[in-house]
This record gives C-alpha cells, sequence and structure tokens, in this order.
C-alpha cells in the first residue's frame, strides 16, 4: 500500500518556517551591518583626508610664507588648495572679504587661473597638489563648515579655511557624514574635524553641537 504524504509531498511545518524566516532575519541583518560599516569607513577616510589637508597646509603656509586657504565645495563634493599670488604684506592675513572668489562654478578654478578678491584685497590662485585636489569618498560629503569668519554654519555651496604663514590656522569645525535621503540636506552628518587656532587637527566621532564652541575667543583646553 501506498503511503501519503511523504517527507517530500508534504508543506513545510510552522517550526521549519520560523527557522527560515530566523535565517532571512539574520542574512538581512548582517547585510544592513555590512553595509553600515562600509559607510562608516568611507566617513572616516574622507574625514581623514581633510584632516591631513589641513595639517599639511599648516606646515606649508610656514614653508612658503604665503597665506593658504582650504576650499570645499559641498555641492560639488570636492576640495582644493589656494594660495595668495601676491608678496604684499598684507596679502599674507584674511582678507576683508573672505567669500570673495568663492562664487559656484561647475568645477574647480584651473591651474594658475586668479580669484579677484577686488580691490586693495589678495587674489588666490589654486595650487596644483595630488593631496589637496580631490573627490570625497563614494556616498559622503562635508555636511556644514563653520569658521571664525561666519557666525552660522554654512551647509551648501563652497566654503574655504584659512591658514597664515606664522604658523595659526582659523578655527573651524567640519562636519562629515553619509548620503541620506530623510536628511533635509540629503546627508547625515557622523564625524566631526575641529581645526584649533594652531594647526592641530581633532577628530571627533561625532556631530558636535556648534553651541559648544566659540570659534572667536581663544581656545581652552578641553
Amino acid at each position: 500500500m501506498r503511503r501519503v504524504g511523504t517527507m517530500a509531498q508534504r508543506g513545510m511545518t510552522l517550526i521549519e518556517l520560523v527557522v527560515v524566516a530566523a535565517i532571512l532575519a539574520l542574512v538581512i541583518a548582517l547585510g544592513a551591518a555590512s553595509i553600515a560599516a562600509i559607510r562608516g569607513a568611507d566617513v572616516d577616510a574622507t574625514g581623514s583626508i581633510l584632516s591631513g589637508a589641513m595639517t599639511y597646509l599648516t606646515s606649508r603656509a610656514v614653508h612658503d610664507n604665503k597665506t593658504y586657504r582650504l576650499v570645499i565645495d559641498m555641492d560639488q563634493r570636492r576640495f582644493w588648495s589656494e594660495t595668495t599670488n601676491d608678496d604684499d604684506p598684507c596679502a599674507r592675513y584674511i582678507p576683508e572679504d573672505a567669500e570673495a572668489g568663492l562664487a559656484q562654478e561647475e568645477a574647480a578654478p584651473a591651474e594658475g587661473d586668479e580669484d579677484d578678491e577686488g580691490a586693495g584685497g589678495a587674489s588666490f590662485m589654486q595650487k596644483k597638489d595630488a593631496l589637496l585636489q580631490r573627490d570625497f569618498e563614494p556616498d559622503t560629503n562635508v555636511t556644514a563648515i563653520l569658521t571664525a569668519h561666519h557666525t552660522e554654519p554654512q551647509v551648501g555651496g563652497r566654503a574655504a579655511i584659512y591658514f597664515y604663514p606664522n604658523g595659526q590656522a582659523e578655527r573651524a569645525l567640519v562636519w562629515v557624514g553619509a548620503s541620506d535621503a530623510d536628511a533635509e540636506t540629503g546627508w547625515e552628518p557622523e564625524i566631526t574635524i575641529e581645526l584649533r587656532s594652531l594647526g592641530n587637527v581633532t577628530f571627533h566621532s561625532r556631530p558636535v553641537d556648534p553651541r559648544d564652541f566659540d570659534l572667536l575667543t581663544p581656545e581652552e583646553v578641553r
């Protein structure tokens, strides 16, 4: 007599369904964790690149005896360095209009092009340097920048951070994050880079509150 409902023919039991569902949930969780780890690594890489650029420009300004600025384009997701093209001693310090010459363009200025700072102001030209001219890591961006010549964090466009021949730098906070469709700007900040006046860089593994920093007053040891 033939047996009906063999193991091969019968449907899955409730226990088997629970086991399969648990395995699927584990696979999805591991996949999400892997994606998050990759995104976190890319954010850290972009932060490290910017931190290294700041440290390098602090030394470069002293070595060349010129004012440099690090230009960050949050729309194009890239950065580059520029230096004064003027031997005037007044050009060795932050110009009166620090945002002049940072108008939005489709691409960075060509090598040798000057940004007109206006009558009596310093002019800047892009410095061709592979260490200081590159795009950010995939799906990462600078989400906001606050410097001593800003009153509020800038969340788009171009911003400049200045480095001086006397070894000092303009104090700044730079937030770096990953793409997030739910965020208001499309980017969610995850880390913060703090540039101090002596060119020291502090890497915060979280988005710090700008209200905790007064970039216009002497620094306190924290």
